[in-house]
């Protein structure tokens, strides 16, 4: 095979040597040569490549890359998401199915019907029994292909029911599972696909990217998404979505320990997360209101975090490590039942015994 990689346009092609048939092309995916080059050197190996885990930060392009490949096994160039012969599992997919049961149910995993009904058949809490969509014949060519989207939230059960079509699939199938947590899947997941890592894009990369979006926001408000998002280009796009930079701006002086300003914060830190709830649940009704919550907190720690960064990068490694050790207790009460308006007060209140006089910073 002949691995091209054209950095100025960003494609990258493998060709087979033998037929000179491509099997994958105009890759669009900035900063991840390395996962693409695994992936070519896995298929380059002679094993079997019919099932893939695609790993890696949130954000980063996994499920970009995955569609892509996609497209060039079912040898299609434009959007892919309609062909017949491409399955996209996500959690959300509940609201799609024709058990009740799931129609209502919060979107916090995928549920192993959700599996029976798309991929992996076999009889459903609504007492249907659904043939393995895997084992039927493509509709177009002779190639399917499957992604499933946050592959860790499936559970021990559905990794377990998904084993035998990963072992056994038919000819012509391809499996990718996309997960940010790919310790969360069982070993013998693990042993039955090809692993590819991606990683968090570096500055560069992210600042071509950022060009390539049509962002209407202040210059300095994209650049602290950018630093903030280590690298995620997701990232980027979620704190964007819910003016997370605004509020990292207005909060600038607390969150670097110049100004302790308590109530204020604290009132910011909730309406924010408030407002992020009432967005995401208006924009889907069946999202969990719990993992809503949980996500506003987590890019509010994230946003913490980055200030805790920004203190040690600028010398004040004694507070930087302070803050870091703050966020650290904070994190470990997500595991609780805490409600996000206490986690929030908390995180204000330690936070403002950490600041000091502005001339300690001048």
């Amino acid at each position: 095979m002949r691995f091209f990689v054209c950095l100025k346009n960003f494609f990258i092609c493998v060709v087979c040597c033998v037929c000179g048939c491509t099997l994958l092309v105009v890759f669009t995916i900035i900063g991840q040569n390395k996962a693409i080059e695994t992936i070519q050197k896995s298929l380059d190996s002679g094993r079997g490549c019919h099932a893939w885990i695609f790993s890696g930060p949130r954000g980063v392009g996994k499920c970009t890359a995955a569609e892509e490949f996609a497209k060039t096994i079912l040898k299609i160039s434009l959007d892919c998401k309609a062909h017949p012969d491409l399955h996209i599992i996500r959690k959300e997919d509940v609201v799609w199915s024709k058990n009740p049961s799931l129609q209502t149910k919060k979107q916090t995993n995928i549920p192993l019907d959700l599996l029976r009904e798309r991929i992996i058949g076999g009889k459903t809490s609504d007492d249907r029994v659904h043939d393995s969509v895997a084992y039927k014949t493509p509709i177009k060519g002779t190639k399917k292909v499957f992604i499933i989207d946050e592959a860790e939230l499936l559970d021990e059960t559905g990794q377990n029911a998904l084993l035998k079509t990963l072992e056994e699939p038919p000819s012509g199938t391809t499996i990718i599972l996309v997960t940010s947590r790919d310790d969360l899947l069982l070993p013998t997941i693990h042993s039955r696909c090809n692993s590819v890592s991606f990683s968090p894009l570096d500055l560069n990369s992210m600042r071509t990217w950022s060009e390539t979006v049509d962002f209407d926001i202040d210059p300095a408000d994209l650049a602290w998404a950018i630093a903030f998002s280590n690298g995620s280009p997701g990232l980027v796009c979620e704190a964007v979505d819910s003016g997370l930079p605004k509020l990292a701006n207005a909060l600038r002086g607390f969150l670097l320990l110049k100004k302790n300003d308590y109530s204020f914060v604290s009132q910011n830190l909730l309406e924010f997360a408030n407002a992020f709830v009432v967005k995401k649940l208006k924009e889907n009704s069946s999202a969990s209101k719990e993992a809503t919550n949980r996500r506003a907190g987590e890019l509010l720690l994230l946003m913490f975090g980055s200030s805790a960064q920004k203190l040690t990068r600028d010398g004040f490694v004694e507070q930087g490590v302070s803050a870091a050790n703050i966020l650290v207790d904070v994190e470990r009460q997500f595991s609780t039942n805490i409600s996000i308006k206490v986690l929030l007060e908390s995180l204000a209140a330690r936070w403002a015994h950490q600041c000091a006089g502005d001339s300690v910073f001048m």
